[in-house]
């Protein structure tokens, strides 16, 4: 069976903003029995794992993601967005994040920002964690100089170990994705990879996001995708990546306008 597509909101980093979040997803109406479900994302990085301070805003201090996960009151599907460039050592990087938060089933899904990361790590980590739902992020960086069916077939070699892809050209930065090529990317890889839950992401917020829906439902004559925003529902303080706060304003509108056309 597929995983549940979702509704996502990525990158709050106090329990504040957790459950705010949370109560927006309530007001909309979302809720874990919906076809879709509320998704609240967790940024990790391998530098946050090891307690190096970020000047991007947008990653809690590692120590506080387990009160964070508990502030979601099991009201949405918690994920981890982890990236880090260590990748010979991914499955182990995993099991330092999973600690604790896995077995109280506080957390059991992953997005795995990492450029076409190594098989054999993300079969250790399904093998360690047999219920974890993994995240393969189709960013620009994976899909660069390939088209739709080599973008897919490299996906497609992964197998049963992910449940997800995100085609996600934008990767938090609030660029707005082409909606001609993601498609033809969700089209080869509903084809191919049936068994996959498959969503959109890229510059996701409330004054763009129903017209997008609108014209993802047409073209791809279905509703059963993912969308997931994150830095289309904050507020820049520089012009320096991830210098910015959560609106959550910006979050209601966003909810609110998309839950008007998928639920």
């Amino acid at each position: 069976m597929n995983s549940k597509p979702y509704i996502g909101i990525t990158g709050p980093v106090s329990v504040k903003e957790t459950k705010q979040i949370c109560k927006e997803f309530s007001k909309a109406k979302y809720n874990m029995f919906n076809p879709h479900v509320p998704m609240l994302g967790f940024l990790v990085s391998h530098k946050t794992l090891n307690r190096v301070e970020l000047k991007n805003r947008r990653y809690p201090p590692i120590d506080l993601i387990p009160e964070l996960l508990e502030a979601t009151n099991n009201e949405v599907l918690t994920m981890i967005h982890y990236n880090s460039r260590e990748i010979d050592t991914l499955s182990n990087q995993v099991s330092k994040i999973f600690e604790g938060i896995y077995e109280s089933n506080l957390c059991k899904a992953i997005q795995l920002n990492i450029v076409w990361p190594d098989l054999n790590q993300i079969s250790k980590i399904k093998e360690k964690y047999p219920e974890m739902e993994i995240v393969f992020q189709a960013s620009h960086k994976a899909m660069e100089e390939k088209n739709p069916f080599q973008i897919v077939k490299g996906i497609k070699n992964y197998g049963d170990s992910i449940n997800y892809v995100l085609i996600d050209p934008s990767g938090g930065r609030g660029m707005p994705f082409v909606i001609a090529s993601s498609v033809a990317i969700y089209s080869e890889l509903r084809e191919q990879c049936p068994n996959l839950t498959v969503g959109f992401a890229g510059g996701f917020k409330g004054d763009n996001v129903g017209g997008r829906l609108i014209d993802l439902i047409r073209k791809t004559k279905e509703t059963n995708f993912c969308i997931d925003a994150e830095g289309g529902l904050r507020d820049r303080i520089t012009s320096a990546y991830g210098d910015d706060i959560l609106n959550i304003e910006k979050v209601n509108d966003y909810l609110k306008t998309a839950s008007k056309i998928i639920k």
